[in-house]
């Protein structure tokens, strides 16, 4: 597995600037995927993780806080542009984005939360650990351009339990 994380990482990097979807499906069933374009991976406990960044604010935190696990969904460059806009700017408390984007939910392989069968490349991850941000600690430059309604981020920390490029199981 450690191999396909390396094999993928600079795809995933290289579109995440443009716009990757999170998708969590709570336990209560409640399934909402999101636009995001800020995370990262990298090791951490010996562990491959990836690290959202989710505002307080957003439908997908309610559900993520609800949740075991998320899926990373990214679409081959230059793809999905108007899904990607509908969910990074549209709630998923006012509408199913799976119909308005339209894009489908499948099943995947090793989480609850379901990946975008529209997007080739997915990173299946359970939550280990969620980390708020410390305001204080956040200088003046980047809470005057990122926070000026202080709605700071939360970061949920994934263990990457499967990644796959479904062009390459074909």
């Amino acid at each position: 597995m450690l191999e396909r994380y390396h094999q993928y990482s600079e795809q995933m990097l290289s579109q995440l600037k443009n716009g990757i979807f999170i998708t969590v499906k709570d336990r209560k069933g409640r399934v909402n995927t999101m636009t995001i374009a800020w995370g990262h991976i990298g090791i951490i406990w010996g562990k491959p993780v990836f690290i959202a960044y989710i505002r307080y604010s957003r439908f997908t935190y309610d559900l993520l806080r609800e949740a075991e696990d998320f899926t990373i969904n990214v679409p081959k460059s230059g793809t999905l542009k108007e899904a990607l806009k509908i969910a990074g700017t549209k709630s998923g408390r006012d509408i199913d984005k799976f119909e308005e984007a339209p894009i489908t939910k499948q099943r995947a392989r090793t989480v609850k939360s379901p990946i975008i069968k529209e997007c080739p490349l997915n990173y299946e991850c359970k939550i280990i650990y969620t980390q708020s941000q410390e305001p204080a600690l956040i200088s003046s430059d980047i809470k005057e351009r990122f926070y000026k309604n202080h709605d700071t981020h939360i970061m949920f920390y994934g263990e990457i339990m499967d990644v796959y490029h479904m062009e390459d199981d074909k």
